[in-house]
């Protein structure tokens, strides 16, 4: 059996993520195992549009002072964040993930409608990456 040494954490840039960022930081420093952060921006994040209000663009400093305000400075210091873009979250994780022996991703819970119509971005994740992962519920 393979020993969990590198931990992704799957990030979406707003602040209800207090409680996947503590599960991670909990697993890592109870298997002495290194984390890293991934957050996958949008390829048109950023991009003005006349049509439609364009996707966020988070930034690491951004995922940085999260981390900072969840109580984790010693790590907001020291983790390595990757900012990706790609169309496909669950795609461009999983190309991204191939070094972790654990992906911790957060999970908001859908309305019955949304749950019947599409799978939730977690649930494509899970789908895609090639390691165990650990779903916590966003609070």
């Amino acid at each position: 059996m393979k020993k969990i040494q590198n931990i992704m954490v799957a990030l979406a840039g707003d602040k209800n993520e207090q409680a996947v960022v503590s599960e991670a930081v909990r697993f890592t420093e109870q298997l002495n195992g290194t984390l890293t952060a991934i957050r996958v921006n949008d390829i048109h994040a950023g991009e003005m549009s006349m049509m439609m209000d364009s996707p966020k663009e988070i930034k690491a400093e951004t995922i940085r002072s999260h981390i900072i305000e969840y109580g984790f400075k010693d790590y907001a210091e020291k983790i390595d964040i990757r900012i990706v873009e790609g169309e496909d979250i669950g795609e461009t994780i999983a190309e991204n993930c191939s070094d972790c022996d654990l992906l911790i991703v957060g999970h908001q819970k859908m309305s019955d409608f949304k749950a019947g119509v599409s799978d939730s971005t977690d649930e494509s994740i899970t789908n895609e990456v090639p390691c165990p992962v650990l779903v916590v519920e966003k609070k």
